[in-house]
Parts: C-alpha cells; structure tokens; sequence
C-alpha cells in the first residue's frame, strides 16, 4: 500500500503537459524525467522546466564488460554530450526571451557559444573519425546503425518456434567492428586532451 500511495504521489508531482516517451521508444532507450538546466557563465544553473530526458547510448555501453570505456572515458563522454546539448538548447530559449535584451553582455546566446567552444575543443585532433564519434556520443546510434548508415544493410532471415523471422542487419558483420574502433580510437584522442581540463576547471 505504502508503494502505491509513493508512486501516486510521483504522479501528482509530474506536470500533466510533459509528454511521456511512446511504449516503442522506451522497448529501444532508457528514459528518465529531468530538469531543463539553463547555465549562464557566472551565474548559477536556472531550471526552465522539465522534459523526458534519453539516456546516451554510451552509458548503455559503459554498463557492459569490455566496452573499452573506462571511468575517465565516461567522464569525458558526458562532458562532451552535455556541452552538445547546452548549445542545443541556449539559442532557442535565446530567440524565446524577448526580456533579454540590451549590452549586458551575458544571456543564454553566450552560453550557447560557450558550450560549442566546448564541443569544438573536445573534436580538435580527432580527425575523419569525428563522424563516428558524433554519430554514437551525440546521435545515440548503435554501431551497427553507423554502419548502415555508411555501408548499406541486408535482411537476415530465420525461423523462431515455426515463425519467420526478420532483422535489418549491416551488409557485413564486420562493419559494426570497424564502427566500433573508429569510435574508441576518437574517444581515446578525446579523452586526453578533455580530462585534464575537465580536473582543472
């Protein structure tokens, strides 16, 4: 009972107009509800509402053994994933706020150019493989899905308990492992050059 009253309380609490991620979207991604955080710099975060938020796909990958993302790894991902959205979401609320205007010379619009410098900083050095890392860190693609993307797939046929069964597969099994090094290789070039700035502030 105690449980039921919990979770009835949660409800109430949840605005009624947020719009809930379909039963599709949460069978392919975890999903939580969060705060929308505007940072300005040299203010302190301001929460402008709430939303159902995706978990990235590389903490889904960071969960599984022998991904090859270590703790510093993960750090750097977020710092690079949260960067992407900041610059995401500051214009938009920028061109919205009709009130912030004049030469102050701060405001959303200069956190966004903050967070894409950010991202621009992460990507210096990484190369070709920047696509890769964008697709998987920012895109939430599988690499399976980069391949695709880039290769072209097939169908892969079976029969399941007398049912026929169909998946949408890479056009070689081998591609998804190319993905796969293209992303670490980018994410390892990332991480050396984010985690010292990331201790240092």
């Amino acid at each position: 009972m105690a449980r039921r009253r919990n979770a009835a309380k949660r409800a109430d609490r949840t605005p009624k107009d947020i719009i809930a991620p379909t039963p599709e979207q949460q069978l392919r991604a975890n999903y939580a509800m969060q705060d929308i955080v505007d940072i300005e710099p040299g203010k302190v975060a301001v929460s402008i509402g709430k939303a159902y938020r995706r978990e990235p796909y590389f903490e889904e990958l960071a969960r599984r053994e022998a991904t090859g993302i270590s703790d510093d790894t993960l750090r750097a991902l977020r710092f690079y994933r949260n960067a992407w959205e900041a610059g995401q979401r500051s214009p938009v609320r920028s061109v919205l706020n009709r009130d912030d205007v004049g030469g102050g010379g701060d405001g959303p619009l200069l956190a966004a150019l903050f967070a894409t410098g950010d991202v621009s900083f992460a990507e210096v050095g990484i190369g070709a493989t920047v696509h890769t890392l964008r697709a998987v860190a920012l895109d939430d693609k599988s690499y399976a899905q980069v391949a695709m993307d880039r290769w072209g797939s097939r169908e892969q046929r079976w029969i399941l308990n007398g049912a026929h069964k169909v998946k949408i597969v890479p056009r070689s099994g081998k591609h998804a492992g190319v993905i796969r090094d293209e992303f670490l290789q980018a994410v390892a070039c990332m991480t050396e050059r984010v985690i010292p700035y990331i201790r240092t502030g």
